[in-house]
């Protein structure tokens, strides 16, 4: 049995040459880091802020964590790694927000603190202290948020209790949704991350039923809003009427679902402030949007929880959403999941087109590899998704595949989804309107054809279409990528965080691929 070698490099970063004990290597490295990119075989991660405070929240002391490094790394931990890990550990509850005679505190043990959030907050300071008006102590979190220093939030919100808020007696949760729920109980606020297909959305709803208070889920579409209402009036005992979405005109409900456009309009927030929320729940966390963010730390005293099949962002402010909404307090590698049968065994395979002389070139060669893909897989359910609306359309109409975009009516996206489901329409090409929340659980091969740039949430998202599981099935990821620099250097960055979580890409040029006609003879 082959050891993997850990390098420790001047920057802060951990080389590894993975050997047959790649796996517990990899979980015990993403206890306190990200893996930034693959180089010749090999993997590079940088220590995380994020990882870290996640592991502090989770009570895994710093003594046992640098315990573990020592057996990786077969003696000594590198005094750069030590060094860059003790350092952000320290931040974990440094700062804390209280409420004391109805006003915010913010408070340091180490009041030196206070000078690494800025003169407004460090001229303020009194024996360890910071009072805050009613509308600064979001900002406050926020800014500290984005320098570094996460503040965890100890006030109460005195919200209305939902007794009638409990799961029906014959709902049975997995293993690890308990586990999910449990760790949200105890932390009473963080981010869960949980493959798509794993049952995010029923963990959201068990919370709720845990804390039994008036709850705020904010998601992504109208569509994704109607599934979570379905989700708690099936699941828990709740009257129908109590379970809404936020439409203009109509009252709160005590359990409210809003998009996060409709609840960053102007009429909204207002509205949303106004109520005492025990429980808001971010949907799809990783991809608030500024507006949000805002909104975000402007609730008093609520437990927040984040849910997410993987917490990166291209603009590099998970620190922000650790701040905000909390660190994370539970996750599970996805291959684990595969394993045990929770969600399907999926292939990942990169067909490599040859490089185009210019663009109408590139959606040639990339129309005839779906064509070939369709024709191998054409008693399958089968997903083609794309950023370029345009080609999207092309295909729709070259193949007689219906499209879903952010154009499609919701009344119209809806029957196709219902379509879809039934299997009176086997197939779907999908703008990234299909990228995130999208309930199509029969679908087991997916096309992508094009991606946003070198999206590596993009890409987990989009895998996270076909994983769930069912008797029998195996699912397939085809990426399509033109053999030019740029687009291989995007590819190459969209998998790491897959690739992170176990799996392998397979890579097949477009020429092996059987030609149609082939086929038919």
């Amino acid at each position: 049995m082959t050891q993997s070698q850990l390098i420790a490099q001047r920057d802060g970063t951990v080389l590894v040459a993975p050997g047959d004990d790649a796996r517990r290597v990899f979980d015990v490295l993403r206890q306190f880091a990200q893996l930034e990119r693959v180089v010749a075989g090999s993997y590079v991660y940088r220590v995380s802020p994020v990882a870290i405070w996640g592991s502090a929240a989770r009570g895994r002391t710093l003594p046992a964590l640098l315990a573990e490094l020592r057996v990786l790394f077969a003696g000594d931990v590198p005094s750069v790694i030590v060094q860059a890990i003790s350092a952000l550990y320290v931040r974990w509850g440094a700062l804390r927000l209280v409420e004391r005679d109805h006003q915010a505190v913010l408070t340091a043990g180490d009041p030196s603190v206070f000078a690494a959030l800025g003169p407004q907050i460090a001229e303020r300071a009194v024996g360890g202290e910071v009072l805050l008006g009613p509308e600064e102590a979001a900002p406050a979190m926020l800014a500290a948020a984005q320098r570094g220093w996460p503040v965890v939030d100890l006030r109460r919100a005195l919200a209305a209790e939902l007794p009638e808020l409990r799961l029906r007696p014959t709902v049975r949760l997995r293993p690890y949704q308990d586990e999910a729920v449990r760790s949200f109980v105890n932390a009473r606020n963080g981010v869960v991350l949980l493959p798509c297909g794993a049952g995010k959305t029923v963990v959201g709803v068990a919370a709720a039923a845990a804390t039994r208070t008036n709850t705020l889920v904010l998601t992504n579409s109208r569509l994704v809003a109607e599934q979570w209402r379905a989700h708690f009036q099936d699941l828990t005992t709740l009257p129908v009427d109590q379970v809404g979405i936020l439409e203009n005109g109509r009252e709160l409900c005590p359990v409210t679902i809003a998009t996060y456009h409709a609840a960053s309009a102007t009429r909204a927030v207002g509205l949303l402030l106004g109520q005492a929320w025990g429980l808001v729940i971010y949907d799809e966390v990783q991809s608030l949007p500024a507006d949000v963010f805002r909104l975000a730390a402007q609730f008093p005293g609520t437990s927040r929880l984040g849910l997410t099949a993987t917490l990166v962002r291209e603009d590099g402010r998970e620190r922000e959403i650790a701040g905000l909404v909390g660190p994370v307090i539970y996750d599970v590698p996805w291959l684990e999941l595969e394993q045990q049968g929770w969600i399907a065994p999926a292939r990942c395979v990169e067909v490599r087109v040859p490089r185009a002389d210019n663009a109408r070139e590139a959606s040639r060669f990339k129309m005839a590899v779906v064509e070939r893909l369709i024709a191998q897989h054409q008693d399958e359910p089968l997903l083609v998704i794309g950023t370029h609306l345009e080609l999207i359309h092309r295909l729709g109409r070259k193949f007689r595949i219906p499209t879903l975009t952010g154009a499609t009516p919701a009344g119209e996206r809806a029957a196709l989804v219902e379509a879809f489901r039934s299997g009176a329409v086997p197939r779907l090409a999908l703008s990234r309107v299909g990228t995130v929340g999208l309930d199509l659980p029969d679908a087991s091969v997916l096309i992508q054809i094009s991606g946003t740039f070198g999206s590596r949430q993009e890409e987990a998202q989009r895998l996270g279409r076909i994983l769930r599981p069912a008797v029998g099935k195996s699912a397939v990821f085809y990426t399509v990528v033109i053999d030019s620099p740029r687009e291989r250097r995007f590819a190459d960055r969209r998998r790491q965080y897959l690739v992170d979580q176990g799996y392998e890409y397979e890579l097949l040029p477009a020429a092996h691929l059987p030609r149609v006609s082939d086929r038919a003879r």
